[in-house]
């Protein structure tokens, strides 16, 4: 979800909730991904900087437009969406072997962060960066 943020905007914890929450509320009326898709503002952002694609699927925040949530299929508007973007976790994860990504992922879990911790830790960097003091 740090990734699925307007440049320059840092919402608090309740005003990504809220968001989410009623982007959630939204997909839900829809009732698929396609329909979704076709509405006038998917793509844009909410006034906290949070894109309109962004809910809640159980404990987890998703977009249900993203290709891994629709069998290969990419959704996604691109009026904000940056697709190709990986955040410095993720791109350093890429590089690793299978055995250190299943560390870090161990370590990850290990944390048991919610949605919120979890985004912004693997957004910023930090996990990453205590997990790199480890090895």
């Amino acid at each position: 979800m740090g990734c699925c943020l307007a440049p320059r905007k840092c919402p608090t914890r309740s005003e990504l909730t809220a968001a989410i929450k009623a982007n959630t509320v939204a997909f839900k009326q829809t009732k698929n991904s396609k329909k979704f898709a076709a509405r006038e503002n998917c793509g844009e952002t909410k006034k906290c900087g949070v894109c309109n694609n962004q809910i809640f699927k159980g404990k987890k925040v998703i977009c249900p437009l993203h290709p891994g949530n629709n069998n290969g299929k990419d959704l996604r508007k691109r009026k904000f969406c940056e697709i190709n973007y990986l955040c410095p976790t993720q791109e350093e994860y890429n590089s690793w072997d299978r055995k250190l990504q299943k560390e870090f992922l161990a370590f990850v879990k290990s944390k048991k962060p919610d949605w919120y911790q979890y985004s912004i830790n693997i957004d910023n960097g930090g996990y990453l960066k205590e997990f790199k003091k480890n090895f």
